[in-house]
């Protein structure tokens, strides 16, 4: 059972639990509610990812919520790397709890994923719930892959799960609790973004990296080497071109995807 004493000491007002739920997002989008508000699901039916992508995940087995919270910000991606940074810490300090030591196992990939031994094993999706001036309130989801064993086959080589790779069973109880009193208590470095995009680029190993993606516009195929991830959250990469010439493009979040 998740503690609501202890979440509601770090800043939690309101918790609903449902045991099977469309989908968390879809649930806060549609109710509004009020700030820091936690939405945690069982089992969703139409998960989503970022691009529409389905989310799939087995009942009871992971973590699927949606944490609504206004910010005093302008900037909307900040929202999506400083949950994506505070995420890759909790799992951190969680597994070294345990008395396991993920190394260098745990990255973040761009724009907002977690990577365990190069496969995924979180997504973030923040939605902003309106666009009026600040503080301007999000919807954050979160889904991270805990005790599930087994993945569809489309996906079977690209996921994992904590399970998987370090063949114990944990608690996702456990986990919300570290990842909410993490956000709570670092939630200042929304307030610096030059800091967290620098702790952020610290903890991905996609830069230098040469990479292969598909404009989502065009579906074209290309490939090119990742430069940097830029502080307004683009990804610079140069770009290889069949002529052989080379140029620089900075891309935004939803105007590629990677090529596994």
């Amino acid at each position: 059972m998740i503690d609501f004493i202890k979440l509601n000491s770090f800043g939690i007002k309101r918790i609903f639990y449902f045991d099977t739920l469309d989908s968390t997002n879809v649930y806060a989008k549609k109710e509004n509610p009020e700030d820091d508000t936690l939405i945690l699901a069982g089992f969703q039916i139409a998960g989503k990812g970022r691009m529409d992508r389905k989310w799939d995940a087995e009942k009871n087995k992971n973590i699927t919520l949606s944490l609504v919270k206004s910010f005093d910000i302008n900037e909307a991606h900040i929202v999506n790397f400083f949950t994506s940074y505070i995420l890759l810490k909790t799992l951190q300090d969680f597994l070294h709890e345990k008395g396991i030591d993920p190394g260098e196992q745990l990255k973040l990939k761009w724009p907002n994923d977690i990577m365990l031994n190069g496969r995924k094993l979180s997504g973030i999706l923040s939605e902003l719930l309106d666009f009026k001036p600040i503080p301007r309130k999000f919807i954050i989801g979160i889904g991270i892959n805990v005790n599930q064993m087994v993945f569809p086959e489309d996906i079977m080589n690209k996921a994992t799960s904590m399970k998987l790779e370090f063949n114990a069973d944990f608690d996702p109880n456990e986990i919300i609790t570290f990842f909410i009193r993490n956000f709570y208590e670092s939630i200042t470095l929304i307030q610096r973004p030059a800091v967290l995009m620098e702790l952020w680029r610290l903890n991905t190993d996609v830069i230098n990296k040469n990479i292969r993606f598909m404009m989502n516009e065009t579906t074209e195929e290309t490939e090119g080497v990742v430069l940097n991830i830029e502080d307004d959250g683009g990804i610079k990469i140069k770009l290889s071109e069949k002529n052989n010439k080379e140029k620089i493009s900075v891309f935004y979040s939803g105007e590629i995807s990677f090529i596994y």
